[in-house]
Formats: C-alpha cells, structure tokens, sequence
C-alpha cells in the first residue's frame, strides 16, 4: 500500500488536481525559501567551500529523475580520464546523521539504498551524512589524492559551495503542474534552471522542449543478472506469464515503460520510493519471475525468491557535456 504522500506526489504531475487548494501554503514555501536564498545572498548566512571543486547532480522537482544512474556514469567516465573521484550523498533514510563511508558490505539502512548502489558500481570513496560540508570534508581527509567531489542530490543545499551544478530533468513527466510544493512537484521555481551550468533532459523519447537543455538517453542492458549476481539470462527467455515488475523508486512509470519497450507483459507492483522490503511482499509471488531494478535490489539480499532478475539501467553521457564541466572546474 503507498503512502500518502506518495499519491499527492502522483497528483503533481496531472495538470488538472485538487492540489489547487494547496497553493496558499505553496505561496508560504516559496516566500521563505526566497527568504533563505536571499539571505545566503547577503552573507548572513555562510557558503562553505571546500579546497577542491564540487559538481551538484541535483533536481528541482520531487520524484525521480535519474540522479543516480547519472553521477554512476560520470564517476565512471572520469575515472577513466584518471581523475580521482570522490562522491558525497545524504543517505535517504539512513540511520545516521554524522560523517560516514559507505563499503560494499554496508547495510542499506545504515547508508541509504542509493549510496549502497553507487559503491557497488563506481570505485571510488563514498560518504554520507547530512551536513555535505563536513562530509566532503571527511572524505578528503580520509582521501586527501581525490581531486573533485561530485554530490549526489544537494541541489538545494546552498551552505555547500559549488562549481558546477547538474540539473536532471524527466523528460517523460517534466514539472507536472508546474507549481511549488506542496501544490506540485517544484522545490524551486523553473526560473531556477537558468542558474544551472548544465541542464539535462532524461527522456528515452527523443523530445526537448528546454532551451540550451542537453538529451540523454537511459538503456537497459540485454541481459538480467540474478538477485545472487551468479546468473544471467536475455529477457528473451523470461516466459511473459507469470512475470511481475517490483519496485519501490520515485518513478516507477519510467521503469515500466524501460519493461514494455523490451516487449514484456507483466503486473505491476509498487511500493514507497526506500521502501524496506519484507519476505511477505514476495510470498504471493512464489511461482513467477520478478523483475526489479538494481535500487531495489540492494534491499533484497535477505529475501528468499529463487526467481528475482534484476534490470540494470544506464545512461549515455556525450564527451561534450564531461569535458566542458571538467574546463570549468580547472580539471582540463
């Protein structure tokens, strides 16, 4: 059963809601977040900055955008230029607030799924916490050869100075209603986009309609990997009866959809974005094949399912777009 807050969330991105009656206290936000900006502004409240550059991946909007398949990729792509990485994230319901690493072996509550997911799939220093200051901080500290930090979301943490900043767009769903929380899905006004260094449109659709805005494209690999990691299969051979896609992510439409273009038949199942999974979530499943995303997976490690596949989605990065960031932040 999703949370409500899960379905006012649904509800930001249809243009006609009862969201409407929420935009008094959308009005409210938005005054004392320009309250905050403006006193950021005049210094009263301070901008730390840290000895080496910072790139924000980040979004202006609740819901999912592909942060995370995205810094997985530029992490990757830099450590190729022989960069030294380092990434910082707030942890999404992780059971502490203090400075942390995440290791491979972590547990998902301690650091949060996405952090967990990122150190599996890029060999670098990971660290939560809440201050991202002190964490990036902590990072360099441990690791005083890594020379850039990318942070995982933080776009609106502006006590933390940055050089370059990511904006991610969905491309399928954009900005909904347009209107600012709690009416929509905005956690700042669109005229915000004109601040980024580079705006990137996640749409497998092939549309822009953001001036100066950059396309990519997200894939899914050919093959599904078990939830073990010892198996492999095409989704060819997955037999579309008996088949269910399980996800707990912030937009599981896009997930869907990623299924459907790969000619699956399937029920669909959806749980809160960081949702906790139970052995009785998949109890009903017992005799079919499960499809899940590789976030949801690393929640999975306790569940006992002889037939859960796990989906891998990427994304394309043009040289371009890493080589201009890497010339403003003096990296080039």
């Amino acid at each position: 059963m999703r949370s409500v807050e899960s379905l006012i969330t649904d509800q930001h991105y249809k243009k006609l809601t009862w969201g409407v009656i929420l935009i008094p206290v959308s009005i409210i936000f938005y005054m004392l977040q320009s309250v905050r900006n403006f006193l950021y502004k005049i210094k009263v409240l301070n901008v730390k900055k840290i000895d080496i550059p910072v790139v924000i991946v980040g979004n202006i909007t609740v819901g999912g955008t592909g942060k995370t398949p995205f810094i997985i990729e530029l992490a990757n792509r830099l450590i190729q230029k022989k960069i030294k990485v380092g990434i910082v994230s707030r942890g999404y319901k992780s059971e502490y607030s203090n400075p942390r690493e995440v290791s491979i072996s972590s547990f998902y509550r301690d650091v949060g799924d996405e952090p967990l997911l990122i150190k599996t799939k890029v060999n670098c220093p990971v660290f939560v916490g809440k201050n991202r200051f002190l964490t990036a901080n902590h990072l360099i500290k441990r690791y005083p050869e890594t020379n850039i930090i990318l942070s995982d979301d933080g776009l609106q943490h502006y006590s933390l100075f940055r050089d370059y900043e990511f904006i991610l767009v969905d491309g399928l769903r954009y900005f909904g209603n347009e209107m600012m929380l709690p009416a929509g899905p905005l956690r700042e006004p669109l005229s915000r986009l004109k601040k980024a260094d580079a705006i990137i449109v996640n749409d497998d659709n092939g549309r822009l309609t953001i001036p100066k805005a950059k396309l990519i494209k997200s894939y899914c690999d050919d093959k599904l990997t078990s939830i073990s990691g010892k198996k492999h299969i095409n989704f060819s051979s997955i037999n579309n009866k008996g088949l269910v896609a399980i996800t707990a992510i912030a937009n599981p439409n896009k997930f869907f959809r990623t299924l459907k273009l790969k000619n699956l038949n399937f029920t669909q199942v959806v749980f809160d974005d960081h949702y906790n999974f139970r052995q009785s979530d998949f109890d009903a499943y017992e005799d079919m094949h499960i499809i899940m995303t590789e976030k949801d997976a690393i929640k999975c490690a306790h569940i006992k399912h002889s037939n859960i596949w796990v989906a891998s989605i990427s994304l394309n990065i043009e040289d371009d777009l890493i080589n201009n960031m890497l010339i403003k932040v003096g990296l080039n």
